[in-house]
């Protein structure tokens, strides 16, 4: 019965010690997968906290819903988690999820489109 707690102990703290590794390399993943916002004119900015990835527009582009929905898609296959797309006006870079006053929010799980607020 010792032998059985140990191990599982070890379990855990191996558990808990690699977690956050591949959490951060995730986040990096992440940031990877979204690079195209780079090419895209109306962006003027964009950061990943954790599972939230936050665009600052500059204006809004015709396409606005798939640039969005495009990036929640791209961003979730790095992600084992669901990921949150805010986009915000590119005046607001100290903006953080939960604030308000954001143009939309978009979801995405497993490379599965969630739902989204913004405009069609």
């Amino acid at each position: 019965m010792k032998k059985s707690k140990k191990i599982t102990a070890w379990v855990l703290v191996l558990a808990f010690w690699f977690f956050p590794v591949s959490l951060g390399a995730s986040q990096k993943n992440l940031q990877n997968r979204i690079k195209f916002l780079d090419n895209i004119e109306n962006v003027e900015w964009y950061r990943v906290e954790g599972q939230n990835v936050i665009i600052g527009w500059k204006g809004v582009p015709e396409n606005f819903y798939s640039w969005n929905h495009k990036t929640a898609v791209k961003a979730s296959k790095a992600s084992l988690y669901e990921v949150y797309v805010w986009s915000v006006r590119y005046t607001q870079k100290d903006w953080s999820p939960g604030k308000g006053g954001q143009l939309c929010i978009t979801t995405a799980q497993m490379s599965r489109f969630g739902k989204s607020s913004c405009k069609k």
